[in-house]
């Protein structure tokens, strides 16, 4: 097809070329019309190929044609006078073609002919041309690059594409027009501002110009001027191989066709039916296999009709030819959908930017630049550029999670770790435990499967779990269940069993709920009835529940140990609770939470939750520390134990307290014991478990306590993350994010009594007060508390600035009901301070003792007592004051009702009494005196603490019985 192409073209560019002869300017007088000064003996005619050479200067002294010229020296055309080039006019680099001499030219407006130049194929000025005042016709393209000048002055009528510069000089008048009479021009012209006066289509009438000038455009542009009218041709753009087709109509009666190609500005040819071109004698050309050496062929149709009989050409239609276009080459591996996505992808490899991609099947398939995203199925794409379709590519499959089912024995596609559908059709584990965590997509139970994760394994869905009324899925203490999509929605029931710490009978156990819907009762069947409390924040109160009260999403809840747990003889016994119910899941919100307040809140899922990142989330709502209540076994004072041993002594102390969290670390509430770490929390709150949040002083409007997904955490080696339920186990060391080197300090005496404080030097942290790294003392312990003091604030976690500095002191405080000896001893150290010395300093003794060597020792009375110690990290020279003669001078007694307290050396600055129970009864600043007396105090049968404060800042706590 395509020799038989080229061989027709051939034959039809053969019958148009008569005889073409090269006619080159050879003399020396820049006379055209001399023949002497030609090559071939006489001046250029129509036939001729002319050429003026470097160095020749010729002036068209006659009306003169040619075939084409190219001009290398200088061309001039004198006024009056017509030129017509009937192919392409070609003006060389550094040349100058002047339509006429400067000065010389006159507008003929008497209806005079003017200096005119016809040029039937296309204008190209590589050098400089001046268009000066004269009428030009250029029926093809008019192309000047910014190398080189055109001026223009007169009228210039383009068929074609007008591109370049032009450098309009001298006074225009207002029918002076650059046209571009074809709609399917491309005009791009510099200044712009002659671009967008040069609008495509627009026509030359008698309206603008004159009568003589439309006479010529529409003879050598249209081939004629006839009272019909042709409608334009669109241009068409067509791929290699394929088939173009072009249509003209008329209103001219009896119109006559003959279509014309012009294929490179040549001129127009008249084509002839063949294997190529058929209808050219008709409305509607067709063009069967284009070739690639077709693009920017020109086509028009050249109409007679009309009585009396005329012949004219429409404007033509441009053919642009695409190359064929390549098969669409696809990633031989799609990426298939995963848990949460109902979409994957595919890539093409061959991607052009300038090709449009279609895909099929197409529901729910977008393209992205080289990426397709489709649901799961198989898929086939084809590109197009214009009417250009490529062949199909081959097909690509995007698939969906697998599913892999255990029968009661094995599992069908391998164990599920990640991105697979988990169904089980039977019984969870086999005989022999794999101990394994398992994780998918989904998880489904089936028929009367009863599946059990067991103790320190995790179950872990992105989405939803099913598990239908005949079968049962259990999840034994410290087992883990962790859904990562906040919308994944659970049907059914599951299981999750709960072993609380050691408890006695008359213990509270803080719970949360990680299903829905569970009630208090079912937590702890053989509690009282009365037994069962929330707290209230707005009063911040206990408020007794009815064992009924279904357990609210994320709220705490306090449950007295049952009735029957009271072993004899001790230690106390266990609780193992059982949560029944569909397992929550995604976003749980504590709302209109109120500022300055204390909540009992709890984690609401069935697995661990990251404190860390609950503490970050909710930085906005919350102060950064967590309170969480020990309940190991009750305190006990000697004379009031009816159950048990009292222990030696006096008195026997336990230690109920508040073990506290918060970006430092965790506190304690009893001693490391041979590596073990009972109550310090460790960051991973457990499921089920209840504590203590307080709300800043100043909170967002209508703020939340918020839950969500993103928080829970897997239950880890052996469930260690999911084990903390406040227990005796071993400390899980795992590496923070963040630089930490910490110290734990215990308070303790040797019947029990025991408070543990924290120090760390932490990333982030200040060493002014910071809600996220210091937490203030619950003061829940009844007996003694200690902390550290920073901006006036009892802390029982500080953090510190980072880089630590040796030279730091921390003051240290504590309180105490009971007078005795205590000892100050380390916990532990982490970090840097594993390798630095920690010393205790006692302002009342004037001493230093290195904590790294052993515990601090020493007596003391019932208060409080916030500026005797100091930790240091570095040894300190002390003076000899003496800090014990102030005991001594100030008398604090009570004579019936009034309590009279003086001070022999320094006056009283402040007097505060607090109970047993560390409340602030009576408090008097500003008292500035040596004496003070007040009768304001009604107390019955109490022993109180009457701590004084004298001017120099000293403190003397005293007990005094009301």
């Amino acid at each position: 097809m395509i020799k038989k192409l080229l061989c027709t073209l051939f034959l039809v560019l053969v019958q148009t070329v008569v005889s073409a002869q090269t006619n080159t300017y050879t003399g020396t007088n820049s006379s055209w019309s001399t023949a002497s000064n030609w090559s071939l003996g006489v001046a250029p005619t129509a036939s001729h190929d002319v050429i003026i050479p470097s160095g020749k200067t010729v002036t068209i002294d006659i009306n003169a044609e040619a075939k084409s010229i190219s001009i290398k020296g200088r061309l001039t055309l004198n006024t009056t006078l017509r030129f017509v080039v009937h192919g392409n006019f070609d003006v060389a680099a550094g040349t100058t073609v002047p339509v006429v001499p400067e000065g010389n030219f006159k507008i003929v407006e008497n209806g005079n002919s003017s200096t005119t130049l016809i040029v039937l194929g296309n204008y190209t000025n590589n050098g400089t041309t001046d268009f000066d005042k004269g009428d030009v016709i250029i029926v093809g393209d008019l192309t000047t690059p910014s190398t080189s000048t055109l001026q223009n002055l007169g009228n210039v009528i383009v068929g074609g594409n007008i591109i370049g510069d032009f450098n309009l000089q001298g006074s225009v008048q207002a029918n002076q027009q650059i046209y571009a009479v074809n709609p399917n021009a491309t005009v791009i012209i510099t200044p712009t501002s002659i671009d967008t006066d040069v609008v495509p289509g627009t026509q030359v009438t008698t309206i603008t110009e004159t009568a003589s000038l439309v006479t010529l455009v529409n003879q050598y542009v249209y081939g004629g001027s006839c009272p019909f009218t042709i409608t334009d041709i669109a241009n068409i753009s067509t791929c290699s191989g394929s088939n173009a087709v072009f249509t003209v109509t008329t209103n001219a009666s009896s119109p006559s066709y003959l279509w014309q190609v012009n294929t490179n500005g040549s001129g127009w040819v008249d084509l002839t039916n063949g294997a190529s071109y058929s209808g050219v004698t008709s409305s509607t050309l067709t063009i069967t296999g284009v070739v690639i050496g077709m693009n920017n062929y020109k086509y028009r149709a050249k109409i007679t009709g009309g009585s009396p009989s005329c012949t004219k050409n429409g404007n033509y239609g441009v053919l642009t030819v695409n190359t064929l276009l390549s098969q669409p080459i696809l990633s031989s591996t799609a990426i298939p959908l995963d848990c949460t996505s109902i979409t994957g992808t595919f890539t093409i490899t061959n991607y052009n930017a300038s090709y449009i991609y279609a895909v099929s099947p197409s529901t729910g398939v977008t393209i992205s630049g080289s990426t397709v995203t489709a649901p799961a199925g198989s898929y086939t794409l084809t590109a197009a550029l214009g009417t250009c379709i490529s062949a199909s590519s081959s097909s690509v499959t995007i698939s969906n999670p697998i599913t892999t089912t255990w029968n009661g024995t094995s599992w069908s596609n391998g164990i599920p770790l990640g991105n697979s559908n988990i169904v089980f059709t039977g019984s969870y584990p086999p005989a022999i435990d794999p101990a394994i965590d398992l994780s998918g997509c989904s998880c489904q139970i089936t028929g009367s499967s009863t599946v059990t994760i067991k103790s320190g394994r995790t179950l872990t869905v992105v989405n939803g779990i099913n598990v239908p009324g005949s079968a049962s899925l259990i999840f034994e203490n410290k087992a883990s269940l962790v859904q990562t999509n906040n919308d994944g929605l659970n049907t059914g029931n599951i299981i999750y069993k709960r072993l609380t710490t050691p408890i006695k009978k008359f213990d509270y156990t803080y719970w949360s709920s990680p299903v829905s819907p569970q009630t208090l009762y079912n937590v702890s069947p053989s509690t009282l009835s009365d037994k069962f409390f929330s707290f209230d924040s707005a009063v911040e109160d206990w408020k007794q529940e009815n064992s009924s009260t279904i357990m609210s999403k994320g709220k705490g809840y306090i449950i007295r140990a049952p009735e029957n747990n009271d072993p004899t003889p001790p230690p106390p016994g266990l609780h193992e609770a059982t949560f029944i119910g569909t397992p929550n899941n995604g976003t749980v919100s504590i709302s209109s939470v109120i500022n300055d307040k204390s909540y009992l809140i709890g984690n609401p899922y069935p697995s661990a939750l990251d404190a860390n990142k609950f503490l970050t989330d909710n930085s906005s709502v919350l102060d950064g520390t967590l309170y969480f209540w020990t309940h190991n076994t009750s305190i006990q004072l000697a004379s009031g134990i009816t159950n048990g041993s009292a222990g030696s002594g006096v008195y026997a102390y336990t230690s109920d307290d508040y073990a506290t969290y918060n970006l430092t670390g965790g506190a304690a509430t009893s001693a490391t014991i041979l590596g073990l770490d009972p109550v310090v929390p460790t960051g991973k709150i457990a499921a089920g478990q209840a504590f203590f949040a307080t709300t800043k002083p100043t909170i967002p409007a209508n703020s939340s306590i918020i839950f969500n997904n993103t928080m829970r955490v897997s239950g880890g080696i052996l469930g260690i993350n999911n084990a903390q339920f406040f227990r005796t186990a071993k400390s899980s060391k795992t590496k923070d994010a963040i630089e930490k080197h910490r110290v734990w300090l215990n308070l303790t005496n040797s019947e029990g009594a025991f408070k543990q404080m924290l120090v760390g030097y932490v990333t982030d942290a200040t060493n002014d007060y910071d809600d996220a790294f210091d937490g203030e003392s619950f003061d829940g312990n009844q007996f003694v508390d200690f902390y550290s003091i920073n901006d006036d604030k009892n802390l029982t976690i500080q953090g510190r600035a980072l880089p630590f500095d040796k030279n730091d002191e921390v003051v240290l405080g504590y309180s105490s009901t009971i007078a005795g000896t205590f000892s100050i001893s380390i916990d532990q150290v982490d970090g840097i301070l594993t390798s630095e010395d920690v010393f205790i300093e006692d302002k009342m003794t004037n001493s230093v003792k290195n904590l790294k060597e052993g515990a601090y020792s020493f007596s003391t009375g019932a208060g409080a007592f916030n500026d005797r110690f100091v930790l240091l990290f570095t040894q300190k020279t002390l003076g000899t004051d003496n800090f014990g003669e102030f005991d001594n001078s100030v008398l604090i007694s009570k004579d019936k009702n009034e309590l009279k307290i003086k001070s022999e050396l320094e006056s009283i600055k402040r007097i505060t009494v607090f109970d047993l129970l560390g409340r602030k009864i009576f408090d008097k600043e500003a008292v500035n005196s040596n004496e003070f007396r007040t009768s304001n105090i009604t107390l019955n049968k109490q022993l109180v603490v009457v701590k004084v404060i004298l001017a120099n800042g000293k403190e003397i706590s005293k007990k005094v019985i009301y």
